[in-house]
């Protein structure tokens, strides 16, 4: 899949979205990995094609669910959507209100795939990543993945964590429980007379596609 069309998600405007390979954003630096040949943003069909066919993949709807309620979330799934039939899946595509997509996705019987954002907060260290959580909708209880979150809980060297997080990295773009596109920034602008306005509700957010295996 291709993944640098972010129109939908910046509003065509390169100040509201960023590509980057990195879990975690390049503003928490000592976290953020630079790590070269990643299978990212390859902008090979053929290959997704290949590889959907080695999968043994026999055309049977892919169950993406979305809302409108939140713009962002539903223009990627539309173009989620649009990228994942070209390379021969069929999407069925199921619009819903929040409150019903929080609770399918709570349950990995109900869906195959969402769309979400993760905030700057949950990854101040590797270890409080939702994205190699066991908890959060998407269930990446991999063993190698939570023994390397083990590892990383208890290292207290931080040239020897970053290692484990580089080595966590990789094995993320292995596996592929999620597809990374990329990194969206909100915008809030408000007048001086405004009072008590709480300024922090929108931040920069790393940008998935959840999927559930």
């Amino acid at each position: 899949m291709t993944s640098s069309h972010h129109e939908g998600r910046g509003g065509g405007r390169s100040e509201f979205y960023r590509m980057d390979s990195s879990l975690i954003f390049s503003e928490l630096a000592e976290w953020h990995t630079k790590i070269p040949g990643l299978p990212w943003n390859e902008h090979n069909k053929e290959k997704a094609k290949r590889l959907l066919q080695e999968a043994g993949y026999k055309g049977q709807p892919i169950r993406y669910l979305s809302t409108q309620e939140y713009k962002w979330m539903y223009d990627v799934a539309l173009m989620t959507k649009q990228q994942l039939e070209d390379v021969g899946f069929t999407v069925d595509l199921q619009v819903l209100d929040w409150s019903t997509l929080v609770q399918r996705r709570n349950n990995p019987k109900e869906y195959d795939v969402f769309t979400t954002g993760i905030g700057s907060g949950a990854m101040f260290d590797p270890t409080h990543h939702d994205i190699v959580s066991c908890v959060y909708p998407g269930w990446n209880c991999d063993q190698e993945v939570q023994a390397l979150q083990a590892e990383l809980a208890k290292e207290t060297d931080y040239k020897k964590r970053f290692a484990l997080w580089e080595k966590q990295t990789k094995l993320f773009y292995e596996q592929a429980p999620a597809i990374r596109y990329g990194d969206i920034f909100g915008l809030r602008a408000i007048r001086t007379t405004v009072k008590n306005f709480n300024d922090r509700t929108e931040r920069i957010r790393l940008f998935n596609v959840w999927l559930d295996k």
